[in-house]
C-alpha cells in the first residue's frame, strides 16, 4: 500500500524512548481521469503508523491505522495528531491517557479537497472516522471554493487554530485559518473570518506572492507547519515556489504578536527573497 511514496505527517513522542511516526502511502495502482487524459499512479493514499524505540534513530512499520474510503474520496492523507493534555498540545510526552486522540486529514473526491477527523480511545493504535471537519467555500470568488488540503495545527486563544492551505476557483493556493474552542481540537471548527472579532477582514491569511509573502511564492504557497511559542508569537513554515522554472523554497513568517490577520506577519529574515 506504501510501495511507491511515503510521506510523513507528525511525530508523537510516547515516552522517553519511544515515538510514533503518522504517515501517508501510495501503491502502484493507476487512477484514471483525475484530471483529462491524465493516469495517476499514487493517488490511493492511506495512512500509516512506524514506531521506534531508540528516539527515532530505527523504525518499524505498523501497517495501516486509516485506510482510504470511498464515500470521503479518493485516498486519506497528510495526518496531523493532537494528544490531549500534552504540555501545550507540542507532542511531549506527559498526559493524553484519558481522552481521546484527534487525527485530521484531508481527502479528494475528484472535484473538492476536504477534511476529515478520526478519534482514538487506545493511545493512537486504531482509529474511528468521526466525519466532515471542513471543507471550501460556496461561493465563486471564494479563496477555498476548490477546497482545503494540507493543514497545520497549534493551541491558540484557549482553543485550537488551523492553518490551512485553500485552492480558488483557478487553482491558486491560499492560506486560511479555523478555529476550535476545544483545546484539544475534539469539537467543531469555524472558518476565522466567520467569527466575529478574530479578522475582522476575512479571507486569506496569506496570498502568494503579496506581501507579506516574498516574490519566491509568486506561483504557489503550500504545506504550513505552525509553533506556538512560549512568548506567545506564531511561526509560519511553508513552501514556495516561483515560476515553472525554479524549484521549490522553504520560508518562514513570524507573528510577533500571535494575531493572524495578513498584517500581523513578517519574513524571518526581512529583506530576503529567496530564504
Amino acid at each position: 500500500w506504501d510501495s511507491l511514496h511515503i510521506g510523513v505527517g507528525d511525530v508523537i513522542r510516547i515516552s522517553d524512548d519511544e515515538l510514533y511516526m503518522y504517515y501517508l502511502g501510495g501503491s502502484h495502482e493507476v487512477v484514471e481521469g483525475i484530471m483529462p487524459g491524465m493516469s495517476l499512479a499514487g493517488f490511493r493514499m492511506r495512512i500509516g503508523r512506524a514506531r521506534s524505540l531508540d528516539q527515532g534513530r530505527t523504525w518499524e512499520k505498523e501497517g495501516i491505522v486509516l485506510d482510504l474510503d470511498d464515500s470521503e474520496g479518493l485516498f486519506a492523507s497528510w495526518p496531523r495528531i493532537v494528544r490531549p493534555n500534552d504540555d501545550k498540545n507540542n507532542n511531549s510526552d506527559g498526559g493524553g491517557d484519558d481522552e481521546p486522540w484527534q487525527m485530521i486529514y484531508h481527502t479528494y473526491d475528484g472535484s473538492r479537497w476536504k477534511v476529515y477527523g478520526a478519534t482514538s480511545t487506545d493511545q493512537g493504535k486504531t482509529w474511528k472516522r468521526k466525519g466532515l471537519l471542513l471543507e471550501g467555500g460556496s461561493s465563486n470568488d471564494s479563496f477555498d471554493l476548490q477546497g482545503i488540503g494540507t493543514r497545520a495545527l497549534a493551541p491558540w486563544k484557549n482553543g485550537m487554530l488551523m492553518i490551512y492551505e485553500g485552492v480558488d476557483s483557478k487553482q491558486k493556493h491560499n492560506f486560511g485559518a479555523a478555529f476550535c474552542s476545544d483545546p484539544n481540537g475534539a469539537g467543531s471548527w469555524t472558518k476565522i473570518k466567520d467569527i466575529d472579532g478574530f479578522q475582522q477582514e476575512g479571507g486569506p491569511v496569506a496570498q502568494p506572492g503579496r506581501k507579506p509573502m516574498g516574490p519566491w511564492t509568486t506561483l504557489i504557497i503550500g504545506t504550513p507547519y505552525l509553533v506556538n511559542m512560549p512568548d506567545g508569537s506564531l511561526r509560519l513554515y511553508h513552501c514556495g515556489k516561483e515560476s515553472m522554472e525554479k524549484g521549490h523554497a522553504i520560508g518562514l513568517m513570524i507573528s510577533d504578536t500571535g494575531e493572524i490577520s495578513p498584517d500581523a506577519w513578517k519574513p524571518a529574515m526581512v529583506g530576503a527573497d529567496h530564504e
